[in-house]
C-alpha cells in the first residue's frame, strides 16, 4: 500500500487499480495525500536550501491532508461494501490513520488522541479478521504511535517532556519491527530506521543548548549521541549497500547530525 520516500521518509500510497465507487473516492484521497507529502518535501529543512516558504507550505500541506481525510471518511461511510469487495477497506483505514498523523504533526490544535483511536480501531478489526494488511502496513500500524510521539515531541517547549516523548518514540518504532519482523531486505525497515535517526537527531537538537561547558564532558556528551546514532545507522548498512539513493540520504543525515565514523 505504501512505499518509502528517499528524501524525507514521508509515506506515500500506491495508486489503486480497481473500479468500484469506493476505490475511485479512495484514489482521490490518495492523490490529495500524495500532493500534501510532495509539498512537505519541497519545504523540508532537511535539504541544503529549503524550497519555498515553510509556513505557507505547511498550511497548504495541511489543507491537502484534511481533504484526503475527508475523502477517505466519505469512502468508508458511503462505500464500505465496495471497498471490502475490492479488498481496500484496510487500505482506507490505514490512509485515514496516516492523514491524521500528519495533521497532528502540522497542527497543534488538532485532536491529539485521534491517531491512537484510529490505530486501536484498526487493530480490533485486524484481530477479528475483518480486514487484512500487508507486511508494510502492519509495521506502520505498530509504528504510528511512535511517529505521533515524535510529532508531539517536536511541539514541546519543555526539553524534558520532549525528551520523554522522543525516548518513547524510539522504543515504539523498535518494537514495530520486532513485533512484525519483516524480511531483512524489506523497505519498511529502512523507513523505520530513518525515522529513528530523525527522532534521535531532534532529541539531540533539543538537548544541544544544555550540553556541558567543560570540554572533556562535552566530548563525552557528543560521543554518547554519536554511539546511539551509529547503532541505528549500522542496522541500515545492508540496505544501504543495495540502494544508492538510501545511502546518499543517510550521508546527508550524517552531516546534519554531526556523525563521526
Amino acid at each position: 500500500m505504501s512505499h518509502i520516500i528517499r528524501r524525507t521518509g514521508i509515506v506515500f500510497l500506491l495508486l489503486i487499480v480497481a473500479f468500484g465507487c469506493g476505490a475511485h473516492r479512495l484514489k482521490q484521497a490518495q492523490d490529495s495525500y500524495n500532493e500534501a507529502a510532495r509539498i512537505e518535501v519541497m519545504v523540508s529543512f532537511e535539504e541544503v536550501e529549503p524550497i519555498g516558504d515553510p509556513l505557507k507550505g505547511d498550511a497548504q500541506a495541511l489543507r491537502n491532508y484534511r481533504l484526503a481525510l475527508a475523502l477517505t471518511d466519505e469512502a468508508l461511510e458511503k462505500y464500505p461494501t465496495s471497498l471490502k469487495k475490492d479488498q481496500l477497506y484496510g487500505t482506507a483505514l490505514m490512509l485515514k490513520a496516516l492523514c491524521q498523523w500528519r495533521i497532528v504533526a502540522l497542527d497543534k490544535e488538532a485532536g491529539q488522541e485521534r491517531v491512537r483511536e484510529i490505530v486501536t480501531d484498526i487493530e480490533g478489526r485486524l484481530g477479528s479478521e475483518e480486514i487484512t494488511l500487508g507486511t508494510r502496513d502492519r509495521v506502520l500500524l505498530k509504528a504510528l504511535p511512535g511517529l505521533r510521539e515524535h510529532a508531539l515531541g517536536m511541539q514541546q517547549s519543555d526539553p524534558k517532556k520532549a525528551g520523554d516523548l522522543f525516548d518513547s518514540s524510539l522504543e515504539t518504532l523498535e518494537n514495530s519491527l520486532a513485533t512484525v519482523n519483516p524480511p531483512a531486505d524489506h523497505p519498511v525497515r529502512a523507513y523505520i530506521r530513518l525515522a529513528q535517526m530523525r527522532t534521535l537527531r531532534a532529541w539531540r537538537w533539543v538537548e544541544f543548548p544544555n550540553r556541558p561547558n567543560n570540554l572533556e564532558e562535552r566530548k563525552k556528551w557528543n560521543e554518547n549521541w554519536n554511539e546511539r546514532y551509529a547503532a541505528y545507522r549500522t542496522k541500515l548498512a545492508p540496505l544501504m549497500e543495495a540502494n544508492r539513493g538510501l545511502r546518499d540520504r543517510v550521508e546527508k543525515m550524517d552531516k546534519d547530525f554531526g556523525y563521526q565514523h
